[in-house]
């Protein structure tokens, strides 16, 4: 059995947890809009370099809206044409690398030529890091250090920036951030950014 299929296929158990938790969630107040002057275009590319199950959760909430997305874990560059943006969830799991059959150097490579392409094709990029403080690990950090400072637009959990890292970077880099207290707010940042009705 080839390993991507075999890393779907054990990852199905948490893919589960995911759908379940956004089910029983309630929606909150929508904390803090996105920016002004900061939109994105229809149709979305999304995918998970580092391979952390966010990515799941973020297809469900985009499934709820009724926009079709095209997400692939293991997306590769020539898979954005025709996309008008890329989302990209910044986080790493080291069990998820593990179910996927691929090591982080091989997905850092991938997430770099998946930057380079979207820039040449005049994709924007969004970086979206859901897993809050749980995915703030070595793996994750190597993955965030590496992409987020390329993105276009940041949102970002608040319990994944108690360090106030993606602030900083915000700042420096003047990358636009939405800062969010709950993965359920994304449906809400995804109407604004995206003008869903």
């Amino acid at each position: 059995m080839p390993l991507k299929t075999l890393g779907r296929r054990l990852t199905v158990c948490t893919v589960v947890a995911l759908l379940v938790t956004v089910t029983i969630l309630s929606c909150s107040a929508y904390a803090q809009k996105v920016p002004a002057g900061v939109s994105a275009e229809l149709p979305v590319a999304m995918t998970c370099p580092g391979q952390a199950p966010e990515g799941q959760l973020v297809k469900l909430i985009f499934g709820r809206l009724k926009t079709p997305i095209k997400y692939d874990p293991f997306m590769e560059p020539k898979e954005v044409s025709g996309s008008k943006t890329l989302i990209i969830i910044l986080g790493g799991s080291g069990k998820g690398l593990g179910s996927a059959g691929v090591n982080l150097q091989d997905e850092m490579k991938r997430a770099e030529a998946l930057v380079a392409e979207a820039n040449k094709q005049k994709i924007k990029l969004v970086g979206i890091h859901s897993g809050g403080e749980d995915r703030r690990g070595e793996v994750s950090t190597k993955l965030i250090d590496l992409v987020a400072p390329k993105m276009s637009y940041l949102i970002v959990r608040e319990d994944g920036n108690k360090d106030g890292l993606f602030t900083k970077l915000s700042s420096e880099r003047k990358i636009p951030l939405t800062l969010i207290k709950g993965t359920q707010e994304l449906s809400d940042v995804f109407k604004e950014l995206f003008s869903i009705k």
